[in-house]
């Protein structure tokens, strides 16, 4: 018997694991994509209804391709999963499926005033989709982060690596900090809603300039001039 451990003592590939992830994934978006009857309903009420609707449908399929493609990005890097990791990838998996759900709650019905010391109807909803937002964002940032101990890898991917965990930890101090003002502020409810896919965005959009700024460029490669061939008058 060799003293090596066996590859499920290891940890699952990503490769293993990605099937299931991107069939999670699948099932937030055909949960998004079932809820959009009952929103439209909703749009008769008005068209401010039906635009509301709208766009809780567009924001929610926003949040959630760019949180699949966060974590998948990961799930890539990672390339082997140790069991603590496959904890917190699955139990991130688990609340993206209700995160859509509670998001078009809160953008509906999270409308009205309230904050820690006015507790309302429309402050109590706000609350339970930030503690699902916090808690997806908050493992995805675990997971990130437990990657750092990983084997030896590649100058590049590391250097993804480092990129993606510091832009996960400024968009999860950004979401930290709206999610503050709709608990202290009565005038702030609701509209963080909005704001979570822009942050998300800008989340990718600092990793791909980090990316364009460290990509190696292509050497330059002297150009070999051919000799000139003189021809002579021959008398």
């Amino acid at each position: 018997m060799s003293g090596r451990p066996s590859a499920k003592l290891r940890g699952l590939r990503c490769q293993e694991v990605l099937p299931l992830f991107d069939a999670v994934f699948a099932v937030a978006f055909t949960l998004l994509a079932s809820s959009v009857p009952e929103q439209l309903l909703m749009g008769i009420h008005g068209v401010g209804s039906l635009l509301l609707a709208i766009a809780s449908f567009l924001l929610n399929g926003v949040t959630v391709l760019l949180y699949w493609f966060k974590l998948r990005r990961l799930l890539v890097i990672a390339r082997r999963l140790n069991p603590v990791q496959m904890v917190l990838g699955f139990a991130s998996m688990l609340t993206i499926v209700v995160l859509p759900k509670l998001s078009a709650l809160a953008l509906i019905y999270g409308g009205g005033s309230g904050n820690l010391n006015a507790w309302t109807p429309s402050q109590g909803v706000n609350v339970v989709f930030l503690g699902a937002l916090f808690l997806f964002d908050g493992l995805c940032l675990l997971f990130a982060l437990s990657l750092r101990g990983h084997g030896p890898r590649a100058s590049h991917t590391q250097q993804e690596l480092t990129t993606a965990i510091l832009a996960q930890a400024i968009g999860f101090a950004a979401l930290v900090s709206l999610g503050a003002m709709e608990l202290l502020f009565s005038w702030f409810n609701n509209q963080y809603v909005l704001l979570v896919p822009l942050v998300l965005l800008l989340e990718e959009l600092l990793v791909a300039r980090s990316f364009s700024r460290s990509s190696p460029r292509p050497a330059m490669t002297p150009t070999t001039e051919r000799p000139k061939t003189v021809t002579t008058a021959t008398e």
